[in-house]
């Protein structure tokens, strides 16, 4: 362990010095930006809170290569700071189809999203089918954490907590989006609202994407696929796994013949040369942790419209937030100058007029 690679990735990741560190350390399209925002607006600059999914994502934020997130988490531990690590689980074909969706467009079909828009959706469900089961549905609390015993789920709280050293693993459902508030609060101690932040919905292919959840088939060798899958019969209870292998099947069509290994392996080779767009976008979230003055007035702004049953809001991009404020000031001053202009104007006519009064 270079632990001088690892202090460098700690002071590019975090803005602020302080002893609690979260790690949202989740896959791709589990609900992980909502809790990022919602943690960020609530806890501001006493947590030190950053989202991650991999060390791809972790090379491109920091610059630096060959560290990996755990040894990041137990360098903080072995610092005697509080750390807390938080993965989500989400249901099978909804993960799969928001995956799907997220990279439809420059990678899947290497199109606009205006054009893609315009394609049936049995063209769609074609290609999604083809991909089902090579679609990610790893999970990173047994995956990549490191755990040696996972604790079972805990269906009655909603959540798993699980502490090693000075690190708290934590387990959430997506399912269970309607509880996090009060599940957070407690286990944080601090009234967490939650702002529901990067919705593929509200996205560009949005209304396909609508249209495609309401009107997908899924094959029935798909619907055994997810019966037997290890993650879904760990995190739902046998009644919660009837009930959603039930909706399943009132969904279902014939059996399909997806890409094979090797066929999936050229797809991808293909995709990856022909995709346009390569970056991770490091503005998607509502609040982007910057704990200026500024930024912090933003923040606590935003979390007073969320508890007063707000569901919209801006982003908290330090640049705008200045240009917002410098904007301010500058209507400020000209009212200022308008209202001076005035009282100047006002003093002008009452000194040159002339009272007559006849007797």
């Amino acid at each position: 362990m270079n632990e001088t690679n690892i202090s460098d990735t700690i002071n590019k990741l975090f803005n602020t010095s302080t002893n609690n560190y979260i790690f949202i350390y989740t896959p791709p399209k589990v609900g992980s930006t909502t809790l990022v925002t919602s943690l960020r607006v609530s806890l501001g600059k006493t947590y030190n809170t950053i989202h991650i999914h991999d060390e791809v994502m972790l090379s491109v934020l920091t610059g630096i290569n060959g560290v990996k997130i755990n040894d990041i988490i137990h360098f903080l531990s072995n610092q005697e700071k509080n750390i807390y690590v938080i993965d989500v689980y989400r249901t099978p074909l909804e993960r799969k189809m928001s995956e799907f969706f997220e990279k439809i467009s420059p990678y899947h079909f290497n199109n606009t999203s205006e054009n893609i828009s315009k394609y049936s959706i049995k063209r769609i469900s074609d290609r999604f089918n083809k991909l089902f089961p090579h679609i990610e549905n790893g999970d990173h609390y047994f995956d990549k954490y490191e755990i040696d015993n996972p604790v079972p789920f805990d269906f009655k709280k909603k959540y798993t907590i699980q502490q090693v050293d000075n690190i708290r693993y934590i387990k959430l459902r997506l399912c269970d989006t309607q509880l996090w508030s009060s599940i957070l609060s407690n286990i944080f101690q601090s009234d967490i609202v939650i702002i529901h932040d990067y919705k593929t919905e509200d996205k560009g292919i949005g209304l396909l994407y609508n249209k495609f959840k309401a009107e997908y088939k899924i094959p029935i060798n798909y619907v055994e696929i997810i019966k037997n899958d290890k993650y879904f019969n760990f995190y739902y209870n046998e009644l919660e796994r009837n009930q959603y292998l039930n909706y399943l099947y009132t969904k279902t069509t014939a059996e399909f013949v997806h890409y094979t290994n090797t066929e999936f392996d050229f797809y991808m080779n293909l995709c990856l040369e022909n995709q346009y767009i390569n970056d991770i976008d490091m503005n998607h979230y509502i609040d982007n942790g910057c704990f200026c003055t500024y930024c912090s007035h933003k923040r606590k702004e935003i979390y007073f419209r969320a508890k007063a049953g707000e569901k919209k809001f801006e982003k908290i991009i330090h640049r705008e937030v200045i240009n917002e404020v410098k904007n301010e000031k500058i209507k400020e001053i000209n009212n200022k100058i308008k209202l001076g202009i005035n009282q100047h104007n006002k003093f002008k006519s009452n000194q040159f007029s002339i009272n007559v009064t006849y007797k």
